[in-house]
């Protein structure tokens, strides 16, 4: 018998509750209805209740809501609602306020998309509660609840790989652990932590002791036959595995670091769906004193739920990355349509993005900025497309009208771009309408100055220029290689500033590489153009 507490509903919607639970195959379901939060107390006292789901119905919810957490920390809590603030939604995730949230009128699907999900949870936490002391298992329930917090707030799939590993090892107290995701037909090597190995190399050890490989889906190694047949397998010695077992272990990594694998546990990573998006192994368990010790079942089922948790999260950051592409390669689209009329357009966007990631990342800019930098920087000349073809394109001098329309490119660029929410299209916007400033104040719209240009804008000016004096326009033949850098070099402190062209010229080698490799050499030893570039706007 599953207990269903509802608090704050009516004897009549749980009429409908029932019809929905019996076409979706529930049975053996009791369901309690508590008109007042302050009652709640009691029930749970005199009922063995399995999930809470509670209706926010007036202003109080906030004080209930943490008191249910104070009463029922155990028990998984469905809250629902409508008109609650992404802020103070995310408020009560991450305070573990709350297990889920449906967003009233609440769809049946989603009703019993999250009953599931409780009623399956609620059935771990007492399996395990039941052999252990409950001080323990509370604090286990805790840790796992931040765990599941912690990694649904993480968007970047990179990051939340190494996270996972972080945190599997952080529950289960093992020595090691790595990540594979399924890519087609093989398990891709993503991500690895080893204790033993971080104490005996120091940072970076990463490098040296893992190599990235991909495994073949097959019933002979371990991880391929946890992601072929999605069930977990838990392994006391690796080195003494059964022989009619169909998997093997392979010591090429024991070899190559001088380590010793004893206990092991591949767990599978699936979706809602139940299909496999990875493979999460663990190796070495430790007890108190330091000592390898199999993975106890009470250690594998938490691993399961993590599994779970974990995959869901892959899900999430999988499909956050699949719009994030696509958003990208709209602003991409969006930056070549300024200079759709130039055979060079994409060798020249991929340029300005990795010059200036080059210049960004040895200044020292964080993640996010360098992502704004990587996909804003193409986006600097997005105001030609206000310029007429007759300016843009003459193969002579501008007369002084044409020179004044052609500096205008820039406010067009960025009133083109204002407006936006997102941070990228802000970026541009900034950089679109700075880039041509001068460190000395003689650039245009604005005339600005020092610090007063933005860093982004600074950086795409150098990068701009050095572009457009190593490419062929319509009016001039590229300069060379040695010319260009000198010629940066001698704006320091009159075009650009100082610190960013020492930066340029302490990081001339990496330049030259990205400047190479969208160049084809010709007789002679003159590095040209594939295509054609358009103005310059020096």
């Amino acid at each position: 018998m599953k207990n269903i507490l509802f608090i704050n509903y009516e004897k009549k919607q749980l009429f409908g509750v029932r019809e929905i639970l019996k076409k979706n195959g529930f049975s053996n379901i009791r369901l309690i209805l508590c008109r007042d939060v302050k009652f709640a107390r009691a029930i749970l006292k005199e009922n063995d209740v399995n999930c809470i789901i509670y209706e926010i119905v007036d202003s109080n919810y906030l004080k209930d809501i943490e008191y249910l957490k104070t009463i029922a920390l155990d028990r998984p809590r469905i809250v629902c609602g409508s008109g609650v603030g992404e802020k103070e939604l995310m408020k009560f995730i991450n305070s573990g306020s709350i297990f889920y949230y449906l967003e009233k009128p609440v769809a049946g699907f989603d009703f019993i998309n999250a009953l599931n999900s409780a009623l399956s949870f609620n059935e771990e936490v007492t399996q395990r509660y039941n052999n252990t002391h409950k001080m323990y298992i509370q604090q286990q329930i805790e840790e796992l609840n931040n765990v599941g917090i912690a990694l649904s707030s993480e968007n970047d799939l990179g990051s939340l790989l190494e996270k996972i590993v972080s945190q599997a090892l952080s529950l289960t107290h093992c020595d090691g652990g790595s990540l594979y995701t399924l890519e087609g037909s093989v398990l891709s090597f993503k991500v690895a932590r080893n204790n033993t190995l971080l104490k005996r190399y120091g940072e970076g050890y990463e490098e040296k002791c893992f190599k990235r490989y991909k495994i073949p889906i097959s019933q002979d190694r371990i991880s391929g036959r946890v992601a072929s047949t999605g069930e977990i397998i838990n392994i006391e010695d690796v080195y003494s595995i059964p022989f009619k077992s169909r998997y093997s272990f392979t010591d090429d990594f024991d070899k190559r670091n001088k380590y010793f694998t004893k206990s092991m546990i591949n767990a599978p990573l699936k979706d809602k769906d139940n299909k496999v998006l990875g493979v999460l192994q663990l190796i070495n368990c430790l007890d108190a004193e330091g000592n390898v010790i199999p993975f106890s079942k009470d250690i594998e089922s938490l691993i399961q739920s993590l599994a779970s948790q974990a995959a869901v999260a892959i899900g999430n950051a999988m499909l956050i990355k699949k719009v994030n592409e696509t958003h990208l390669d709209t602003i991409l689209r969006l930056s070549m349509t300024a200079e759709f009329r130039d055979s060079d357009t994409s060798d020249h966007l991929q340029r300005m993005s990795n010059y200036s990631l080059i210049i960004g990342e040895n200044l020292g800019l964080g993640r996010n900025e360098l992502e704004m930098l990587k996909y804003a920087s193409p986006m600097h000349d997005i105001g030609k497309v206000g310029i007429p073809d007759s300016i843009l394109l003459k193969p002579g001098a501008l007369n002084k009208s044409e020179w004044v329309e052609m500096k205008n490119h820039s406010v067009y660029g960025a009133q083109i771009l204002e407006g936006s929410d997102s941070p990228i299209l802000k970026a541009s916007s900034q950089i679109a309408l700075t880039h041509h400033e001068k460190w000395n104040g003689e650039g245009y719209p604005r005339r600005l100055k020092h610090d007063r240009i933005p860093l982004f804008g600074q950086i795409v000016s150098i990068v701009d220029v050095f572009d457009a004096m190593t490419s062929k326009r319509c009016y001039k033949k590229a300069y060379s290689l040695d010319y260009s850098i000198d010629e940066i070099y001698a704006s320091k402190n009159s075009r650009f500033n100082p610190l960013l062209v020492e930066t340029f010229m302490d990081n001339i080698d990496e330049i030259v590489k990205v400047f190479k490799n969208s160049h084809k050499k010709i007789e002679g030893g003159e590095y040209l153009h594939k295509g054609h570039a358009v103005e310059a706007n020096l």
